[in-house]
């Protein structure tokens, strides 16, 4: 039972990947899912990549392996840190722009819907001679302004 669960559980993800990755209009953002695994070989690359250091160093000279032993913790929050935003700002990035998506297609189905009503708006449009708005003095007549402190 549990096998046969397990099996339709990599076919719907086999089917999920195979209708993002042959999607070829874009429009689904494959990117988005990526986008947690990525930070995951972030943090398994910096903790192999700081153990390996601190090893190094520790074969190298004593003093040395303690120096690193004691800063590697510190430059893995750090670049683990950065990476995060970094990572966090492309998912903010892709998440405006479905956004974008969303309020273009909004856009579109208003314009539609103006189209259809526009013969409408004529008929309950108030009549209104056509008198030209007042008109407001030009700025030629208009001395320029003077600093009377001295």
């Amino acid at each position: 039972m549990a096998k046969q669960s397990l099996i339709t559980f990599f076919e719907r993800i086999g089917l999920h990947l195979r209708t993002l990755l042959f999607d070829l209009n874009f429009q689904h953002y494959i990117s988005l899912q990526i986008i947690p695994f990525c930070y995951l070989l972030v943090l398994i690359s910096t903790a192999g990549g700081l153990t390996f250091l601190v090893v190094t160093k520790f074969m190298q000279n004593v003093w040395l392996g303690l120096f690193y032993l004691c800063l590697s913790p510190m430059i893995f929050l750090i670049w683990v840190s950065i990476c995060r935003v970094v990572l966090e700002l492309l998912i903010v990035v892709f998440r405006i722009t479905a956004q974008l998506d969303h309020v273009s297609s909004m856009n579109e189905s208003l314009g539609e819907v103006t189209a259809l009503t526009r013969p409408l708006s004529r008929l309950f449009k108030p009549n209104r001679p056509n008198n030209p708005p007042p008109s407001r003095p030009s700025r030629e007549h208009t001395p320029p302004p003077t600093n009377h402190r001295r």
